[in-house]
């Protein structure tokens, strides 16, 4: 599933993007979870609570803070966030650029414009060794590339992601919450507190799996038939 923000003042606006989206979903099979806000503010609490989404649509003409300026907060979160501005003016492109966005989308064009911008922008997304979650924990903050991920384990109330270039890294998310963040088939819960990248997965023998850094982890009985015919289906690609 793709996660999907918007932030526009009209509301009628965001319902029109609603159901061009929704058009896009049937017509592309393909799931999107989406979340708008009418004010910039609730956005930014968003991305202050470490909830970064795949792909921002916002209106560049907003009260509180332009389009432009929630841009450069969303930077500092996620670099590889996809941007798409939409506006009335046609004359405020070049800005809009400059923020590295995608697209720029005239509102009277959305109709025709936004489909082949989401088609750039899932293009984009679905990259599996360019795909980056952001890990804060206090003041400090890691971006860590899916691919880059061993396993997560959950120790006491933190998360340990152990990493293959950046050793391990603490996060104070749920581990349910953290593996659906990652929303990637390459991860398996092998138990209810530990799920691995099966691409750093070398051998199973009975209940423990071998990992390419040479460490070994325990399969709990509950997980055990559902990992056995994961790795066959997957192995078998």
């Amino acid at each position: 599933m793709i996660n999907i923000n918007i932030c526009d003042d009209s509301q009628y606006d965001i319902e029109v993007l609603k159901n061009e989206l929704e058009k896009y979903e049937q017509k592309k099979h393909i799931r999107f979870d989406v979340d708008a806000f009418e004010k910039t503010e609730q956005l930014l609490y968003e991305l202050q609570d470490n909830r970064i989404a795949d792909i921002y649509i916002l209106d560049v003409s907003m009260p509180d803070k332009n389009g432009f300026e929630l841009a450069e907060e969303i930077r500092r979160y996620s670099e590889n966030a996809v941007i798409i501005f939409l506006t009335s003016m046609e004359n405020q492109a070049i800005m809009g650029y400059k923020s590295r966005a995608l697209r720029y989308i005239l509102k009277v064009n959305i109709e025709k414009d936004l489909e082949e911008a989401l088609d750039s922008a899932v293009a984009y997304v679905k990259k599996p060794d360019e795909k980056i979650v952001t890990v804060r924990r206090y003041s400090e903050c890691w971006r860590i590339a899916y691919r880059d991920i061993v396993c997560v384990n959950r120790v006491s109330r933190q998360l340990v992601i152990t990493t293959a270039s950046q050793g391990e890294l603490t996060d104070n998310r749920g581990i349910t919450d953290f593996y659906n963040l990652l929303d990637d088939n390459r991860f398996l819960f092998i138990d209810r507190g530990c799920f691995v990248n099966v691409d750093y997965i070398s051998q199973l023998s009975g209940y423990e799996i071998k990992m390419k850094n040479g460490k070994s982890l325990q399969i709990s009985r509950r997980c055990l038939q559902t990992v056995k015919k994961f790795l066959l289906e997957y192995w078998s690609l």
